[in-house]
């Protein structure tokens, strides 16, 4: 006799429909009521806000998984923030009417999972930019917006880059700091290898030292990342342990 049918645990995902957006489009503009459900299945945007009449601050970026629309961290029902492609994003859209009438447990279980994880990557990005010295703040946004990048890459290899596909204006924003000021940190950290500019453009050097960082940053605290130097220590350290837990792999 066959056993009792289960509900597969996304059913309620049978509704969605996928959007993709352009790098520089805007997935959601504030001010809008939010008219769907949005979950980000691929690629990485940027949460932008407006001060001072018309200058534009970019606040955090979000990646796969995380929830930008009706009902999330970001605004239950209207949006605080411009939400724009950083490179192309697939999106995932569920009509709020046709979410909020289906709902189930499974459905609730697995949008709070969402919305729980979208929530703690924007309090650690705010955390940051509140906590955090210059030098630090930065190291955590190349940081970041590497976890954003990455799960559309391969493994990354020992050595491997990353081009990310942002202004250096843009990474000052998003670390609080003025052009000068990012100018100078992305220098410090060139002289010692682990990132490469030019002109607007940052390379990440040794992308899963990068990758990496933050989860040595939440054990040892931020004066790991206090300067260059002890920033240069830590990414060192990260690329040995990767070295050597690549070489035991089978």
């Amino acid at each position: 006799m066959p056993g009792p049918q289960r509900e597969p645990a996304h059913v309620w995902m049978s509704d969605a429909r996928v959007k993709v957006f352009r790098r520089g489009q805007v997935i959601v503009r504030a001010g809008s009521t939010h008219a769907e459900w949005i979950a980000i299945s691929s690629g990485a945007a940027c949460l932008v806000t407006q001060v001072a009449g018309s200058t534009r601050v970019a606040v955090a970026a979000l990646w796969l998984g995380d929830v930008i629309g009706w009902g999330s961290p970001l605004g239950k029902h209207v949006a605080p923030y411009d939400v724009t492609a950083l490179v192309d994003v697939v999106t995932i859209n569920i009509p709020w009417t046709r979410l909020h009438a289906g709902q189930m447990p499974q459905q609730d279980a697995d949008t709070e999972h969402l919305y729980a994880a979208t929530e703690t990557r924007l309090q650690e990005q705010i955390f940051m930019r509140l906590a955090g010295n210059g030098f630090q703040r930065l190291v955590s946004v190349l940081a970041t917006l590497a976890a954003a990048l990455a799960p559309g890459l391969e493994r990354p290899r020992p050595g491997q880059s990353l081009s990310l596909p942002v202004a250096q204006a843009c990474i000052g924003q998003l670390s609080g700091l003025s052009r000068r000021q990012t100018w100078i940190y992305l220098g410090q950290l060139a002289d010692f290898g682990w990132v490469a500019t030019a002109r607007t453009q940052v390379t990440l050097v040794g992308l899963r030292s990068w990758l990496a960082l933050m989860a040595a940053v939440e054990g040892k605290g931020l004066a790991c990342i206090a300067s260059a130097e002890q920033c240069s220590g830590e990414l060192a350290a990260l690329e040995g342990l990767g070295a050597a837990v690549s070489g035991l792999d089978i």
